[in-house]
């Protein structure tokens, strides 16, 4: 059967997505067919088409959407035809249709839009481990969240307050901090001029010289302060992106799928 889908035929900037048919196969055992209603656009879709981390050339790129389950795989019990579903990591989600294990169909309540299905799941799944598993966040603790106004950064600061946390947010505009406000920051440190000596400062002037406990940094860049050392409980830095490496390649130059040591990595640091 074929679908329209977005075709990445070499690596490069937005100018090499083309809009071509492409043929999708039938479910097999334990998967379903959907039809794609919206998908989500993330950062790797960046890294991919610009062969930062990508597979070979030409590929659909996309990994997260949400529509309705249009044909079910043998075995395939929980699901039912015409049902809402969302999923992650389904490669191939720029597409009018997908195929995808039954089991990454995530159904998709009656009062959440689709479309907000489709954008949550990647940045929900991210903050959800990494304040509940990588770091979990605990009543009382200090947390530093830079690029706090990102989809995943929101994201961050709204699970640590839930989990009784203080959240000191970063963020580059005006219209940034609102949204970090917006969703429960305590203080909001505009960066936008400051050197990472005097954002580390501001910092330790919010934290009444004490600091934080953890540091989410989903932009990659240096860390402007450190989490406080005690202890108990373990204190830490949590690298879960590299937006601004991505985004500084000059030119935005294709370039070829790079060895395992260049793609971007998501380090845990213990302090």
């Amino acid at each position: 059967m074929a679908t329209q889908a977005i075709v990445v035929g070499e690596y490069g900037g937005p100018e090499v997505l083309e809009l071509s048919p492409t043929e999708v196969r039938l479910p097999g055992p334990g998967e379903i067919r959907v039809d794609v209603e919206a998908v989500g656009v993330n950062f790797k879709d960046i890294y991919q088409r610009t062969g930062v981390s990508a597979p070979e050339v030409p590929f659909v790129p996309g990994l997260e959407g949400a529509g309705r389950v249009e044909r079910l795989g043998e075995g395939v019990t929980a699901l039912a035809v015409g049902q809402r579903v969302a999923w992650v990591d389904a490669p191939g989600s720029y597409a009018g249709q997908v195929v995808l294990p039954a089991e990454r169909g995530i159904p998709v309540p009656d009062p959440v839009p689709t479309d907000v299905a489709a954008a949550a799941l990647a940045q929900g799944v991210t903050a959800h481990f990494l304040t509940h598993s990588t770091y979990p966040v605990k009543a009382g603790e200090s947390v530093l969240i830079h690029a706090a106004a990102g989809g995943t950064g929101l994201l961050l600061v709204q699970l640590a307050k839930h989990l009784g946390a203080r959240v000191v947010a970063t963020v580059s505009t005006e219209e940034k901090e609102k949204l970090a406000r917006g969703a429960g920051a305590d203080e909001v440190i505009r960066y936008d001029g400051l050197s990472s000596a005097r954002t580390a400062a501001e910092v330790r002037r919010l934290t009444g010289g004490q600091g934080v406990d953890v540091v989410f940094d989903g932009v990659g860049a240096a860390p402007v302060a450190r989490p406080r050392r005690r202890p108990s409980p373990p204190t830490g830095a949590v690298r879960c992106g590299a937006v601004r490496a991505a985004m500084a390649r000059p030119g935005n130059r294709p370039r070829g799928p790079p060895s395992s040591a260049r793609r971007p990595q998501r380090r845990v640091r213990p302090s």
